[in-house]
């Protein structure tokens, strides 16, 4: 019995090794530490010159899988040298243990780094971030963990690039002869939320989120966006709120998915837009009825004054004129920025070409702009106008007339939003923010300047604009290490 018993446990611990083996060989096939990486460049840099020396090193990204940096190590880096005193640099690119990229080229020179200082490999500093700051694996964006080596200031310097533990955008830095932290940065949130602006006053609720949009109707205001953004994310916790006493208090809706558009109709009905769905008379108590899901993303959507819808998905405008009880199929001739439909049904587009086009009995007709020299830089249709922004002014013209007049504004206006029968314009950075004239008035207003704020979407109430706005990022210190939590 004994004897069965040592056997058996000798099998168990043969699985395990040979498990452990497994998932070892697996995690490393193709995938070399950033060590690893100069050595094969190196090999061919001294076949290229005998005096090349290091400047640089740095993990790409990929979408190869693999371990993507858990173990120090990832499958494609660039390594670059320099001959020194000469302006002859190489770039070599290594994806899979193998050199793909092999780039000779002229630039001033860059600090060197010399092979033995470097005492430490990526897989030492990520250990060593892992339990001084609790780094954990980026997404969205240098997903994984990445790491660069660098000449600063004569220190080689060996950087673990990931997230913190709220997920914000980190860099450990490290002397790479001692493992010394010389720098712990992340990039940390300021501003964002849902600015409220009456003459005379300011407020911001929301503060911290990501407002992407905002709209009102009879008496309702409607906001989305993410709770918890990222510099690279604003639909990780995506929401879509509403108040009934001019903001107040908010109730949530429910929505399976990330909002991209809103609006209401004229019996204040509200319409939302998801990625892939449309969705009519969603209340606090409803999700409403689905009137269209395609299996590919809206890139486009818009609404006419009563509520005729075009969809641009995949090369195809889908439209309907009876609120979604039925739908039409249009394949645009040319990839399109921007659709467009009005009060008749008409569809408009503009192109990525910035080419103004009208869809009609025969086709997509070209719609000739005021100034031949000059390219519309977007439009909307509001009733049966059309509006057009260009560097040379704001245009406008009746969609059944071919004489355009102009729009008076101090600044050059580079978008419009539009909501409902009111348009407003952004100017270059969205800095300022003008209430657009859609009657027979020329003189436009400046509602709001910016600042340091990033404004998403505007809509107002009467004499209240409301401004959607999400945070900016900055580089800060890590003031206080966050450990790895020990289980």
């Amino acid at each position: 019995m004994n004897f069965l018993i040592k056997i058996f446990c000798l099998f168990v611990i043969f699985l395990v090794i040979v498990n452990f083996i497994g998932h070892e060989t697996i995690a490393a096939d193709g995938e070399t530490t950033l060590k690893e990486a100069i050595d094969i460049g190196f090999q061919r840099a001294k076949e290229w010159n005998v005096n090349a020396i290091l400047t640089s090193v740095n993990s790409v990204d990929e979408t190869m899988g693999g371990s993507r940096g858990e173990a120090g190590k990832r499958f494609s880096w660039f390594v670059q040298f320099m001959v020194p005193g000469t302006d002859e640099h190489l770039l070599i690119g290594i994806s899979e243990k193998k050199i793909t990229v092999f780039r000779p080229i002229k630039q001033s020179p860059d600090p060197t780094i010399i092979y033995d200082e470097i005492k430490l490999d990526s897989s030492d500093v990520l250990q060593l971030a892992k339990e001084k700051y609790g780094l954990k694996q980026g997404k969205d964006w240098a997903t994984g963990y990445h790491y660069t080596l660098d000449n600063i200031n004569g220190t080689p310097i060996l950087t673990v690039i990931g997230n913190d533990g709220d997920n914000r955008f980190t860099r450990i830095s490290f002397n790479a002869r001692n493992g010394d932290v010389v720098n712990a940065i992340h990039k940390l949130p300021y501003g964002g939320g849902l600015i409220s602006k009456r003459i005379g006053s300011e407020n911001l609720t929301k503060k911290g989120r990501a407002i992407t949009g905002v709209v009102v109707g009879n008496k309702k205001i409607v906001v989305w966006g993410d709770k918890k953004p990222t510099q690279f994310s604003t639909t990780k916790q995506p929401f879509i709120e509403w108040s009934h006493n001019n903001g107040e208090k908010w109730t949530e809706l429910r929505v399976n998915n990330y909002v991209t558009h809103a609006w209401f109709d004229r019996n204040d009905q509200l319409y939302v837009a998801t990625e892939k769905e449309l969705w009519a008379g969603i209340t606090s108590k409803s999700k409403g009825t689905k009137i269209l899901s395609l299996n590919q993303p809206f890139e486009n959507v818009d609404y006419s004054i009563n509520n005729h819808i075009a969809v641009l998905s995949n090369g195809t405008i889908f439209y309907t004129t009876d609120q979604g009880k039925s739908w039409e199929k249009a394949i645009v001739p040319n990839p399109f920025n921007v659709i467009q439909i009005s009060e008749n049904g008409d569809l408009l587009g503009l192109t990525e070409e910035r080419k103004l086009l009208q869809k009609t009995n025969d086709g997509w007709n070209e719609i000739t702009i005021p100034n031949s020299n000059d390219l519309p830089m977007d439009m909307k249709v509001i009733n049966k106008r059309l509006f057009i922004t260009t560097r040379s002014g704001i245009w406008t013209r009746n969609l059944q007339e071919k004489n355009w007049r102009t729009i008076q504004v101090d600044e050059m206006v580079v978008s419009f939003i539009k909501k409902g029968e009111k348009l407003f314009g952004y100017t270059h950075r969205g800095e300022d923010i003008y209430s657009i004239s859609t009657g027979d008035e020329s003189k436009s207003e400046k509602v709001f300047e910016a600042n340091d704020s990033i404004v998403m979407d505007v809509d107002m109430m009467g004499d209240t604009l409301w401004v959607a706005t999400a945070p900016n990022y900055s580089w800060e210190e890590i003031k206080t290490p966050q450990k790895r939590k020990k289980f």
